[in-house]
């Protein structure tokens, strides 16, 4: 079931400024970017499946370069 807007905005709002003393503000402040596992969560399975394929094939096109330049 998809987010409504109102979820979405909820959730950027949240993400951009974490409560104090959050497992989300240690997490923003670690570095990691909230904001890409909140365009995860709006997308469906397919849609992440198929972007997980789209990385796999990337993935393994790098690697043949790599061995076909002798890396």
């Amino acid at each position: 079931m998809a987010m409504t807007r109102r979820q979405k905005e909820r959730l950027y709002k949240l993400v951009l400024n974490p409560p104090k003393g959050s497992k989300l503000e240690a997490a923003k402040k670690y570095g990691v970017d909230l904001t890409l596992n909140l365009r995860s969560l709006a997308q469906t399975p397919a849609e992440r499946v198929r972007d997980m394929e789209s990385a796999l094939r990337f993935a393994l096109d790098l690697r043949a370069a790599g061995k076909r330049a002798g890396l």
